[in-house]
């Protein structure tokens, strides 16, 4: 007897799939979600123990000379006085590794892990999503750029024998140290960024941005050593390192390096410049892309 033809087999499932009926949060929740998150992956928070060390240690190493300073003050004479720019070169050594292992958090990752189709087919846009990563990264820097010297002020104010005429004295000092924490963590955080874009790895990216700074800032110096006349001046611009000390020079009214050469208002355009690249970097690199 001829054998029966075979039909198609299926089994259908009851997977308890219901529809969503309570608040939907939009847009904003969701990018002050991937703010959290990122803020959160980028200190080690639920993640291994060991992704945990480097950023502690990153903030002692960033506060605990304020604390040292803040006891000294109250045992030394008066009239000796610790500036903020002589915090600045252990924050500054800080936040160029808290960057250097905190951009490839940001982005790399999620460009390795082939992750940004489910964040794009939520709420967020591509554009949200730099924005998410972009503030997440500043929030985490400023915590190391502006907690010291304002921990300093605050020692200060409450050790004067006025604290109320020290504070109104002093107001301007406020100003000051939000504006070279300010300008630190954005050069910092454009160079980090920058250079996770391009490179997909945690390790290479960081590396290179440590490397890449480190190179530029001794390529610049031996050109400035070269030259000769006005125009060398205009090099601190380009060298990562020798513009942080002259914004600290300028704003903190530090001690000047040799290539400090030019007015305070000039060292805002390699700020800017770095800023612009960037941007156009991360533009072209997830905007354009379908």
């Amino acid at each position: 007897m001829a054998e029966a033809p075979r039909q198609p087999y299926g089994e259908v499932y009851d997977l308890g799939y219901a529809h969503y009926d309570g608040e939907r949060l939009g847009r904003s929740h969701a990018v002050r979600a991937l703010i959290i998150y990122s803020i959160k992956r980028g200190l080690g928070i639920r993640k291994r123990w060991t992704s945990k060390i480097i950023p502690a240690l990153l903030y002692v190493a960033a506060y605990s000379p304020v604390l040292i300073v803040a006891g000294l003050l109250a045992f030394l004479p008066e009239g000796v006085d610790f500036g903020y720019a002589d915090l600045a070169g252990f924050i500054s050594t800080a936040l160029l590794i808290f960057a250097a292992g905190l951009a490839p958090e940001m982005l790399s990752d999620d460009r390795r892990e082939n992750v940004l189709s489910l964040y794009f087919s939520r709420a967020i846009t591509r554009a949200d999503y730099l924005m998410a990563k972009v503030a997440a990264m500043t929030l985490l820097m400023a915590t190391i750029a502006f907690g010291p010297p304002l921990l300093l002020f605050v020692a200060k104010v409450l050790l004067a024998n006025s604290p109320i005429s020290y504070f109104a004295d002093h107001i301007g000092d406020l100003g000051r140290i939000a504006a070279w924490s300010a300008l630190v963590c954005i050069y910092y955080t454009a160079l980090g960024l920058l250079i996770a874009a391009l490179v997909d790895r945690k390790g290479i990216a960081s590396a290179v941005f440590i490397g890449g700074l480190l190179l530029i800032t001794a390529i610049t110096n031996a050109l400035f050593d070269a030259m000769s006349g006005s125009l060398r001046d205009f090099i601190i611009l380009v060298s990562p390192l020798e513009l942080i000390d002259a914004l600290t020079s300028w704003i903190l009214n530090g001690a000047p390096s040799e290539m400090a050469a030019l007015r305070g208002p000039v060292y805002l355009i390699g700020v800017a410049g770095v800023v612009a690249i960037a941007a156009l970097v991360m533009y072209r690199r997830y905007m354009t892309e379908d």
